[in-house]
């Protein structure tokens, strides 16, 4: 029988991107047209919006053949804000699927799909789409995942995120997306609801409704251990700055991606990140890897 949901933390496979030695997750732009409360850029889209680098396709290509001189081609992540709101960014994804891939964008899928579908080859993009109830359909989201589907792009998660006020429908949400052969990846919440830090929150049945048991705590808490986060992957922020990853973010800052001198780190670090919930992590390489074509 088919797996009704997916949690996020579960499964490392279900997590990294299966792609080439290398892996950037590229947050294009602290901008959206959506204002989810659970979202970590709540209340400061304002304030982080003047951050953005914005380049044009040509410029972003520069970039990315550097990227390519150094380490070959590399998979990416391409989450926001909205990525569909950042200009030119269908061509901005031709272009570079041209040298790197796969690619993986996350997306509330608002932006132009069709144009997408026409221009992208499906063998070397995916999109991964989200549900937020207070911002669009669930019917609708489920139906544009069925196109991409028809037209050879690989869907295999629709996002969701599971803040408290929405737990009371997660079955129902659930149970239509299967009936459309569509499954939920339940991401838990991470922030502040009603004065309560989630996800240590949650009740303990709805723990186990959504199946944080000995196996997810054991898989998200990584701190201390040693991570090849900054290694084999890393974060580009809007403005350039590369970080290890998500969870740790500006602590620990690689350098400028748009710097002739960037480079990724030599060697696996211990992360200092008290969870991992999306598992950024990737194994470690038990031998020194060479940082520059020869």
């Amino acid at each position: 029988m088919k797996k009704k949901f997916y949690l996020q933390g579960k499964d490392l496979q279900h997590e990294v991107l299966q792609g080439d030695d290398i892996r950037f997750e590229w947050n294009i732009a602290y901008s959206c047209n959506f204002r989810c409360p659970y979202c970590f850029f709540d209340g400061k889209w304002e304030e982080y919006g003047k951050r953005t680098v914005y380049l044009n396709a040509d410029e972003w290509a520069v970039h990315w053949n550097r990227i390519f001189g150094l380490y070959g081609r590399v998979s990416i992540v391409i989450t926001g804000g909205e990525p569909f709101i950042y200009p030119d960014f269908i061509e901005i994804i031709r272009r570079v699927s041209l040298m790197h891939y796969p690619i993986n964008i996350s997306t509330n899928s608002t932006g132009d799909l069709d144009a997408f579908m026409n221009e992208i080859d499906p063998g070397k993009v995916s999109l991964t789409l989200a549900y937020h109830p207070d911002f669009n359909r669930l019917e609708d989201v489920i139906g544009r995942a069925g196109r991409l589907r028809e037209k050879g792009f690989r869907m295999d998660y629709i996002n969701f995120c599971a803040y408290p006020p929405y737990l009371q429908r997660l079955e129902e949400y659930i149970e239509r997306a299967r009936g459309e052969d569509v499954m939920l990846k339940v991401i838990p919440f991470c922030g502040i609801y009603d004065g309560k830090e989630y996800p240590a929150s949650y009740t303990a049945a709805q723990k186990k409704m959504l199946g944080m048991d000995e196996k997810w705590q054991k898989n998200v808490a990584k701190k201390g251990s040693l991570c090849a986060a900054g290694y084999r992957s890393a974060l580009i922020f809007p403005d350039g700055k590369v970080a290890r990853c998500g969870q740790i973010g500006e602590r620990h800052v690689l350098g400028d991606f748009f710097s002739e001198s960037f480079r990724l780190m030599d060697a696996p670090g211990r992360c200092d990140a008290v969870m991992c919930p999306c598992l950024e992590v990737v194994p470690v390489d038990e031998n020194p890897r060479q940082t520059d074509k020869e």
